[in-house]
């Protein structure tokens, strides 16, 4: 173990401040990175990785972009917290409402956890009820009421049992699944909150016309639709995915992309539900929300989504990667299932043409590939996610040389 790592975990539970980063997951020590750039991360002997986590999805641009770095320079310069009124908060606003119609007023908190729990409690307030539809398999922060535990569990987590009361379970892809939890529990369910597309069970899509007889249901229940969207906005194209998937929720929350790199969260929707913060009937505050460094770091990075072909040129690499996995995989007679979406990608460890609808299916899947596959490409030079359940992502500094011999590298460890 590197004497950083080391020297950490002293001071540090775990030695990291997010669990995933120590690598527990795939049996390694992590990476101690001294820089980025681009693709690359540099570590602190000088060994270069090619990136394919950008930071957990935020760095759609790559590591350091010139932009991104000077417009956080420059306001640096210019102050970092005002606690007051900023022009680049009501700026990027503007920006993130103007991507959809659904998107009327949004608000600003610094973490993608902070926006879904603040969007649940609005939507609490606004219908009166309390119980919140979930999906297993989905990921909406670590705070208590989006946990997936038993009581006893949750207490020696320091978890509040109650709740996890409040919580209803449906699967993925199974409108007969949520349908079931309205029957049961008429006139009492708040909200409906999902991933539209899957990312924290590896990746699963959605499929037909699910979202919109959720959308639907809702409706017609008088629950809000939540959309979780904190990995999948401004992914996929420049505003959530919703639009690319035809549906509008009520709320959606962001996080990641928006930011540039630095901390953030938003949540947003219809403007008669979030008036609820306007009269100030329920609270949501934060020093640090809406900060000027994050406010300049996302409109740098919005700028650059919304050039022309920005996405286009994202979408091709994503084909030219899921047809070079496809090509070397069949060559060595490899039988897995390689999923993408857009720039985002995943390798599940189930037989190619298995139905991958929700948790279940992900989860049929052995760890021990995974593992494999992680420690043969880092000695190789490749960065993959430290956990077999989390997506990869392509990036505008992802050259198409690379992905070819990703592909390749990737299949021939495999194979081994």
């Amino acid at each position: 173990m590197r004497p950083e790592i080391t020297r950490a975990q002293a001071v540090i539970p775990v030695g990291t401040s997010s669990p995933l980063r120590a690598c527990r997951n795939v049996e390694a020590d992590p990476i101690v990175v001294r820089e980025a750039h681009g693709q690359y991360l540099h570590d602190v002997d000088g060994t270069r990785y090619v990136d394919f986590m950008y930071g957990f999805g935020p760095l759609i641009l790559g590591h350091a972009p010139e932009v991104v770095a000077q417009a956080i320079a420059e306001q640096a310069g210019n102050g970092t917290l005002f606690g007051t009124y900023c022009p680049l908060e009501v700026e990027l606003a503007e920006r993130i409402c103007a991507t959809a119609d659904h998107l009327e007023q949004l608000r600003f908190v610094c973490s993608g956890t902070e926006a879904v729990m603040s969007a649940l409690r609005v939507a609490r307030a606004h219908t009166g009820r309390t119980n919140i539809v979930r999906f297993n398999g989905g990921y909406h922060g670590h705070f208590d009421l989006v946990q997936n535990k038993g009581e006893t569990v949750m207490r020696e987590a320091g978890l509040d049992p109650v709740a996890m009361r409040s919580n209803l379970f449906a699967d993925y892809n199974d409108i007969a699944s949520v349908e079931k939890l309205f029957a049961e529990h008429p006139g009492e369910i708040a909200a409906v909150v999902i991933e539209p597309i899957a990312c924290n069970m590896s990746l699963v899509l959605p499929e037909g016309d699910f979202l919109q007889q959720l959308r639907e249901l809702c409706t017609r229940e008088g629950a809000l639709l939540i959309f979780d969207e904190v990995i999948t906005g401004f992914r996929l194209t420049n505003g959530p995915a919703s639009n690319l998937l035809g549906v509008s929720p009520d709320l959606t929350v962001f996080g990641k992309i928006i930011g540039g790199g630095t901390p953030v969260g938003a949540y947003g929707g219809r403007a008669d539900v979030m008036r609820l913060l306007d009269e100030e009937r329920v609270l949501q505050g934060g020093t640090l929300a809406g900060n000027p460094l994050t406010m300049a770091a996302g409109l740098a990075t919005l700028g650059e989504l919304g050039k022309p072909g920005f996405y286009e040129e994202l979408e091709r690499k994503g084909a030219l990667l899921q047809a070079a996995v496809e090509r070397h995989r069949t060559a060595a007679g490899l039988d897995f299932t390689f999923t993408r979406t857009g720039s985002i990608f995943a390798f599940i460890f189930v037989p190619n043409g298995s139905p991958i609808r929700r948790k279940e299916d992900v989860a049929r899947q052995e760890h021990q590939p995974y593992t494999t596959l992680y420690a043969g490409m880092r000695e190789a030079g490749y960065h993959l996610a430290p956990d077999i359940e989390e997506p990869m992502y392509i990036s505008a500094a992802t050259p198409d040389e690379t992905l070819e011999d990703f592909a390749a590298k990737v299949c021939a460890i495999l194979a081994a």
